[in-house]
């Protein structure tokens, strides 16, 4: 089963814009996010595997600064992906298992989400390979990993030019795999409490390291 780790060049066919415009774009999206200290938002993450096959799954996600995250998968079954900042849980609560990771270890979140929880920086963590221009203020940039990342091969981030926001981002990882991320009734600066982060197990949970 695929979670959130949560190959292709566009042509540019606008020949009148610089490299300087679009390193405004990513300082734009940098900004953004380097001002804000929490976002929560539903979410819809769509999975299209090599063989045709579509997964669909649905919850809610809060992350907040530095490094703390919760996905709440609520669709088609229910468990949570949780990172305190120091550790990564995976966690089935009807199969009673919990997973857990170093932070920003496993499935790669930090090179995913690391400008979004302010454990990263785009211009560091990411190389622009393209980008393309779907509206006017609506942009498309493709980007693949400034250093060597065992799990993610691309990652596509679908911005809005006026404010730096991403709505969408899209990680393709070195199986094949499309992950698309879709956030809806995004709010930020809420205050979100730490608790929500802590993962309080019962003793009956298996946890495997």
């Amino acid at each position: 089963m695929c979670v959130l780790v949560l190959c292709w060049v566009f042509v540019n066919p606008l020949n009148n814009i610089k490299a300087q415009s679009i390193n405004e774009v990513i300082n734009k999206i940098q900004y953004f996010y380097d001002h804000i200290s929490s976002l929560k938002a539903v979410f819809v993450q769509e999975t299209l595997f090599p063989d045709g096959r579509r997964e669909i799954r649905k919850g809610k996600v809060w992350i907040k600064k530095p490094g703390k995250m919760r996905w709440e998968y609520s669709e088609p079954e229910r468990f949570l992906i949780i990172s305190n900042g120091e550790k990564l849980f995976v966690y089935y609560p009807e199969e009673k298992q919990v997973f857990i990771y170093p932070s920003g270890k496993a499935i790669s979140s930090h090179l995913a989400l690391g400008f979004m929880s302010g454990r990263g920086d785009i211009k560091k963590d990411l190389k622009l390979e393209s980008f393309k221009i779907l509206k006017k203020n609506l942009w498309e940039l493709s980007f693949i990993s400034a250093f060597k990342d065992p799990q993610v091969k691309k990652i596509i981030l679908i911005v809005n030019l006026n404010t730096g926001e991403v709505k969408q981002f899209y990680v393709i990882n070195q199986l094949g795999e499309k992950i698309k991320i879709t956030f809806n009734k995004i709010e930020y600066n809420s205050n979100i409490k730490d608790k929500i982060f802590n993962l309080k197990l019962s003793k009956d949970v298996e946890v495997i390291q």
